[in-house]
């Protein structure tokens, strides 16, 4: 499946601890824009869950708590709109949108939101796992078409 147009939006957001806006985004904030703004999707904010994304511990509890809402998905069925968890010092703390082809849009702090092979060397070790949000409707390819040219 390929890359959608419209994630070219989405790319050189800064990035900003807490980030909602794309005035700056952290991780979850890019995930929640996009799939509030391409899918629909509402998601809670949590900004006011951690001081810092480099909060390990409440980071990590944060993503587990918010990955029992959602359906895990088998590596290799993943699809645009899915979400990545990928671990970072060894804990699930970092979450990346996948777009397709093995590629996710996702924001670290020192650099502008790309869009990244999470099978490149620099993740594909880091994998935690795939998440769907529960109540989006699977995509089949006449919706990810129609996402694909908005």
């Amino acid at each position: 499946m390929p890359v959608p147009i419209w994630a070219g939006h989405y790319i050189g957001l800064p990035f900003s601890d807490h980030g909602r806006d794309r005035s700056g985004l952290d991780c979850w904030g890019l995930v929640r824009l996009v799939l509030g703004e391409q899918f629909g999707v509402a998601l809670p904010s949590y900004a006011n869950e951690y001081q810092r994304s480099t909060q390990v511990d409440k980071i990590s509890a944060l993503i587990g708590r918010e990955a029992s809402k959602w359906k895990l998905v088998a590596a290799g069925s993943e699809a645009c709109g899915d979400v990545v968890v990928l671990r970072i010092r060894g804990k699930p703390m970092h979450v990346g949108l996948v777009l397709g082809d093995r590629q996710m849009l996702h924001i670290e702090s020192g650099i502008n939101s790309v869009i990244e092979r999470y099978s490149g060397s620099n993740w594909a070790e880091r994998v935690s796992g795939f998440y769907r949000y529960k109540n989006a409707l699977d995509l089949d390819d006449d919706n990810f078409e129609q996402h694909e040219h908005d």
